[in-house]
C-alpha cells in the first residue's frame, strides 16, 4: 500500500505534539514536510525533525511540491479558508482544524472546490471508540427517543500571546471549545436546530457562553462552554426511558473514556480503553482518501455546524433568539 505523504501548514507546539506524532504512528501515512511563514525556517526545522520530514519556506512551496499528498492546516482561524482553498486548486486532499470556516457560505465554496478530492474538518473526537460507542448506544434506542441533549466543554486559558484572544483572527470560545459543545447535539438529532438563543460573557472576544438549541418535537440541547472557567468535557443524552453520559467526552490518548448507562433497569458504566482520537482520525481520513469516499465529517456536516455557529453569535449580539433559515 503507497503510504499517504502528508504536509502541515502551521507548526505550532499541539500539532508537533500531539497530530504529528499521531500521523507519525498511524500505519499506511507518513509526515513528509512542514511548511512555516517565511523566514521561520528554523522554528519548522525543530518540529520536522523527529519524523525526518522536509522544510519549506513558506506555504506556497509546500503546495507546490509534487510529493505531498494531503495537507493538514494548523493555522488560525481566519487563514483556514483561504489555505484550504489553495490546497485543493493544487491538487492536495486537505484535513483541516476546526472551524472549517466561521460561516456556511466558506464551507459551501470548500465543498465545491474538492471536486473529487477529500476535504474533512477535523474534529478528532468523533473518532474515537468512547464516541463511536456513545453513538452506538444512542443508535440501539435503550434509552428511548431522544429528547435533550447536554453538552459542556471548558477549561481556563491563559490570554498572554494566545490567538484564541485575536478577534481579528477569529478568536473566541464559540468558535474554539464552542464548536465541540454544539457539535454534539447536531450530530446526536442528525438534524438543524429550528431556533437558537445565546448569552455570551465577552470582552474583545467571546470568553463564555450559555446557549439553547431547539429541535422541535420536544427536542432541545442546552450548552455551555468557555475558555476562562473549568475544567469540564461532558456531555448528556437524556431519552423517553433512559440516559447516557459521557463525562470525560474529550479524553487524553491515555485516559479511560467512562460512559454511563441510566435506565428503569437500572444504572451501569461503560469503560472504554485509552486511545489516540488523532490517530483514529488520520486512519480514517487516510481510508477516505483511498476509497474515494465522504468522510464520516463531511463538507455538509461542517457547513450545519457554521451555520450553528453564525446564528450563535447573532443571537448574543442582538440578545434575541435566532430563527435559522430553511435549507433549499
Amino acid at each position: 500500500m503507497k503510504p499517504l505523504r502528508w504536509g502541515v501548514l502551521g507548526a505550532t507546539a499541539h500539532i508537533s505534539g500531539r497530530v504529528l506524532p499521531a500521523i507519525h504512528r498511524t500505519p499506511g501515512n507518513v509526515v513528509a514536510a512542514v511548511a512555516s511563514r517565511p523566514g521561520r525556517q528554523a522554528a519548522a526545522a525543530e518540529v520536522a525533525r523527529p519524523f525526518g520530514a522536509r522544510v519549506h519556506d513558506g506555504y506556497d512551496a509546500l503546495l507546490a511540491d509534487p510529493d505531498i499528498d494531503a495537507v493538514y492546516i494548523a493555522l488560525p482561524n481566519t487563514r483556514h479558508v483561504p489555505w484550504t482553498l489553495r490546497s485543493l486548486d493544487a491538487g492536495k486532499h486537505v484535513l483541516v482544524e476546526k472551524p472549517m470556516a466561521l460561516s456556511e457560505e466558506d464551507c459551501v465554496r470548500i465543498e465545491r472546490a474538492a471536486a473529487d478530492l477529500v476535504v474533512m474538518e477535523a474534529y478528532m473526537y468523533r473518532f474515537h471508540p468512547q464516541q463511536v460507542r456513545a453513538a452506538e448506544l444512542l443508535a440501539s434506542g435503550e434509552i428511548g427517543d431522544l429528547r435533550v441533549v447536554r453538552s459542556a466543554f471548558a477549561y481556563p486559558t491563559a490570554t498572554e500571546g494566545n490567538i484564541r484572544f485575536d478577534p481579528a483572527l477569529g478568536g473566541g470560545a464559540t468558535w474554539d471549545v464552542g464548536c465541540y459543545a454544539f457539535d454534539v447535539p447536531l450530530w446526536a438529532f442528525g438534524a438543524d436546530p429550528l431556533r437558537v438563543r445565546a448569552t455570551f460573557h465577552s470582552r474583545e472576544v467571546d470568553l463564555s457562553a450559555v446557549a439553547t438549541m431547539d429541535f422541535g418535537d420536544g427536542r432541545s440541547a442546552v450548552l455551555d462552554y468557555s475558555l476562562e472557567y473549568g475544567p469540564r468535557a461532558a456531555y448528556e443524552f437524556q431519552g423517553t426511558r433512559g440516559s447516557i453520559s459521557v463525562r470525560n467526552a474529550w479524553t487524553s490518548p491515555v485516559e479511560d473514556g467512562l460512559i454511563t448507562v441510566v435506565t428503569l433497569d437500572g444504572v451501569r458504566d461503560e469503560v472504554v480503553p485509552a486511545a489516540d482520537a488523532y490517530e483514529h482520525q488520520t486512519a480514517a481520513f487516510a481510508e477516505a482518501v483511498r476509497e474515494k469516499v465522504t468522510p464520516l465529517v463531511s463538507p455538509a456536516h461542517s457547513a450545519r455546524t457554521a451555520r450553528v455557529g453564525e446564528a450563535l453569535v447573532r443571537s448574543a449580539a442582538t440578545g434575541a433568539e435566532v430563527t435559522l433559515r430553511r435549507r433549499p
